[in-house]
């Protein structure tokens, strides 16, 4: 009995560490969207469809460039840095990925400023400065520097600083937004301004104090360990921008940049479970996963993380789309409503994309990334025919289709590949019965739509209730899931009345 309670307690403390910094990161991420959402009304307000589309093609533009330029060097530190065994060979695999980065990205601004012209040209058509594509041009380049520290924070599991970080700058780009487009009424160029002036300062603050922490050294064996780790990943990291983004040139293409605007905006209300959940997660996870392997019980472990993440990313797909057209309508301007339609396909793609993060588990622990390339490259051929052909015939709605398809194939190859590289119970079957369950609560709300808002609103709200209620009674948890959901609770129930007892006993005193 003391065995089982020791191993329960072990698990619970394991989970409870990844949920402490994957919640650390979230927060991060709902402060930052929060933020952002607010923004929205403010956007739209003083930005016309056809400048959110240029501003939308010059960020996937950048996007994809890092994801060359990385070199899948974030997984490549995080686990370089987990697997040496010395304090000072960790300091010098920064410093050396950090000397790889700032070389690296020089070496990028001086060719690119060459090219501004003619990409300028080729991205965004005629008539557009390009002015605006050497502004993003140089924030990417300041943000792909800058992102090295960050890694380090991550490596280091100083999740708070992090978070730290990054909400700053956010806060600090945002009031530079207000002041430059309400304010000066420069528009776009005041949102290309901003957002330079933002990763200027990172990259000053955080440069110096990389050094200062790491210390200044270089190996040429830990950066070609880190290469040979790393390098596969480029194409794991196109096809994310791929199955992400690609819809948006393809709606350029056969539509136009109006209606790229409507859909990013669209879109931004379904990516909120990727910033709030799937990101905040993969994060923690990047690092965290290669020290749970470690432990004799890390196949518990990993089994009740994944049913557990799985469940929280179906709840949480599930309320953003049975509310997205209250919300949308209270949010967006009319010219823009026209996305809300996209919102839940996209929400599903990504709570595949999610899934399938953790189903890569297995090629990441045994090192075979060059498998996690190559199922991303399939996976990005099969995302552009899908764009192309769902896009030419659906608009907006095939896009969201092509994603979440796309997704959705990813996942399912991934995890064929890594069960058969290192086998681990992830309970596949019962996650997609809860799946199963949360996609026809959203069929049903869709269908039932009572006459009134309050009824409707009272409705989701029963459904929501409910999901959480049909999962336990259905024993979709299995026994040692229940039991650590219990223990958790009980746990945090005695947590709090530790804290009580100890504030009122202080109160007393006084």
């Amino acid at each position: 009995m003391v065995g089982t309670e020791q191993q329960k307690s072990s698990v619970v403390a394991e989970i409870g560490t990844a949920v402490r910094h994957s919640a650390v990161y979230g927060l991060g991420n709902v402060v930052a969207k929060a933020i952002g959402f607010l923004m929205v009304p403010f956007y739209t307000h003083y930005l016309a469809p056809v400048d959110y589309g240029t501003l939308e093609i010059l960020d996937l533009s950048m996007s994809l460039l890092g994801m060359l330029l990385n070199m899948g060097m974030t997984a490549a530190l995080l686990r370089c840095y987990s697997s040496v065994p010395t304090l000072r060979e960790k300091n010098r695999a920064v410093s050396t990925a950090f000397l790889f980065v700032t070389v690296t990205g020089l070496l990028t601004f001086m060719a690119g400023t060459a090219l501004a012209r003619p990409a300028t040209g080729m991205l965004l058509g005629p008539g557009v400065p390009s002015t605006y594509l050497l502004m993003s041009f140089s924030s990417f380049v300041l943000g792909y520097i800058a992102n090295l520290p960050r890694t380090y924070l991550r490596a280091i599991e100083a999740s708070g600083a992090f978070v730290m970080v990054d909400t700053a700058a956010l806060i600090l780009m945002l009031g530079l937004n207000i002041y430059f487009i309400a304010v000066l009424k420069i528009g776009l160029v005041g949102i290309l301004l901003s957002s330079l002036i933002s990763a200027s300062l990172q990259v000053i603050l955080l440069s110096f104090w990389t050094f200062k922490k790491a210390g200044f050294g270089f190996s040429g064996r830990l950066l070609r360990q880190m290469m040979g780790f790393g390098l596969p990943l480029i194409f794991s990291n196109l096809a994310l921008f791929t199955l992400n983004f690609a819809d948006r040139f393809f709606l350029k293409h056969f539509q136009s940049l109006d209606a790229v605007g409507i859909y990013a905006v669209g879109y931004k209300f379904a990516f909120m479970l990727n910033y709030l959940i799937v990101q905040p997660f993969f994060v923690m996870w990047q690092g965290r996963m290669y020290e749970i392997h470690k432990r004799p019980d890390h196949a518990a472990v990993f089994s009740q993380i994944f049913m557990l993440y799985s469940i929280l990313l179906m709840y949480a797909g599930l309320a953003l789309s049975v509310f997205s057209p209250e919300v949308v309508g209270l949010m967006v301007g009319r010219s823009f409503s026209g996305g809300v339609e996209i919102i839940p396909v996209v929400t599903l793609a990504y709570v595949f994309c999610g899934i399938g993060y953790f189903a890569q588990l297995g090629m990441f622990l045994t090192n075979r990334t060059k498998i996690i390339g190559g199922l991303s490259a399939g996976a990005a051929v099969l995302n552009l025919g899908l764009n192309y052909f769902l896009i030419l015939h659906g608009g907006m709605l095939g896009a969201a289709w092509a994603t979440l398809l796309s997704f959705a194939a990813i996942a399912g190859a991934s995890y064929w590949c890594s069960q058969r590289l290192l086998p681990l119970p992830l309970a596949a079957g019962r996650a997609s019965v809860a799946l199963v369950l949360a996609i026809g609560l959203y069929l049903v709300s869709r269908w039932w739509v009572p006459g009134s808002l309050v009824l409707t609103v009272l409705m989701k709200i029963g459904m929501l209730v409910a999901y959480p209620i049909l999962l336990w009674k259905g024993r979709v948890f299995s026994p040692s899931e229940i039991e650590t959901l219990s223990f958790v609770k009980e746990s945090a129930a005695s947590a709090l009345g530790r804290l009580f007892g100890s504030a009122r006993g202080r109160a007393a005193s006084v």
